[in-house]
């Protein structure tokens, strides 16, 4: 095999990256990667060997928590030490950037490549598909079920560092206009004492059928993915991960680091096709959902 090179990403390479991951039963990824090019907390690089992508990799900075992804190297070059160049080029990326702790989340393929990083396993996950809903739900007694306006980012974005420990921002303002959230209703807010409304959870659809969703109360939660299963495209189903464990309060991803300040990395074993992401820190009260179609 010729030598390779890992080089940045960019918007002329996206079309044949995404023929690559296709034909290696990775998807096609061009609308992530296009969207990852465009967004300046994200990296997205790629392994190239004689003109040709053979891998990828994706970096992407949450505050001080960094996130390995999309590690892919094309079915017949495997074995070969490509993955794990990259994935040590984004830990390099990320670490760089100043993030204290690197998560990702693996595949029992990749699980080796990670170990030997330093990586530790921290919890494993449980994919429950649903086919989508015709009707929309009714939201819980005392709450107001609407689209993200603008002017809700700011509290989003607080309730989502809260629960995450993470900063994801950038994120929050791409997908937003595309959003719902739940806030008290009326009588809630009366009952209360406060004329104004207060965030409860929030939904934001991405891509191809994925969503993020951050609820602290479960009734908030269910009527959210039930509303992002009534959202989905015709043939589309929804995914929900469950893990086997609850992260313990004060843990050594609260903040971003261990207890003894070290930067610290670990790994979310995920048994299916469809991931879903353990807060790194935050409140080990909150739940926290990431939804994605299964096709």
């Amino acid at each position: 095999m010729a030598e390779f090179e890992i080089r940045e990403m960019t918007s002329k390479d996206v079309d044949a990256v995404g023929d690559v991951t296709a034909a290696g039963g990775f998807g096609d990824r061009r609308e992530l990667f296009r969207m990852a090019i465009e967004m300046t907390d994200c990296r997205p690089i790629l392994a190239v060997s004689e003109d040709r992508p053979i891998g990828t990799g994706l970096g992407a900075i949450h505050g001080d928590a960094g996130w390995v992804g999309v590690i892919f190297v094309a079915p017949e070059l495997r074995g070969r030490g490509i993955g794990r160049a990259l994935t040590e080029a984004v830990c390099d990326i990320l670490e760089d950037a100043g993030c204290r702790s690197l998560v990702l989340v693996a595949t029992d393929l990749g699980r080796p490549v990670y170990d030997r990083l330093g990586f530790r396993e921290q919890t494993r996950y449980h994919m429950h598909p649903a086919d989508p809903l015709d009707a929309a739900p009714v939201h819980p007694p005392g709450s107001s079920l609407r689209q993200i306006r603008t002017t809700d980012i700011d509290a989003i974005a607080v309730l989502d560092r809260h629960v995450s420990g993470e900063d994801r921002r950038p994120l929050i303002e791409r997908f937003a206009a595309s959003g719902w959230l739940l806030e008290d209703g009326p009588d809630a807010r009366m009952g209360a004492g406060s004329g104004e409304p207060s965030l409860r959870a929030f939904l934001l659809p991405t891509f191809r059928g994925n969503a993020a969703l951050i609820a602290p109360r479960p009734e908030d939660a269910l009527c959210l993915l039930d509303l992002h299963r009534h959202l989905l495209p015709q043939g589309g189903r929804a995914g929900r991960g469950s893990s086997r464990r609850t992260r313990p309060a004060g843990g050594c991803w609260q903040s971003g680091e261990e207890p003894s300040g070290e930067p610290s990395r670990g790994w979310f074993g995920d048994p299916s096709r469809s991931g879903c992401r353990q807060p790194s820190g935050g409140s080990s009260t909150m739940r926290w959902a990431d939804a994605g179609a299964n096709s």
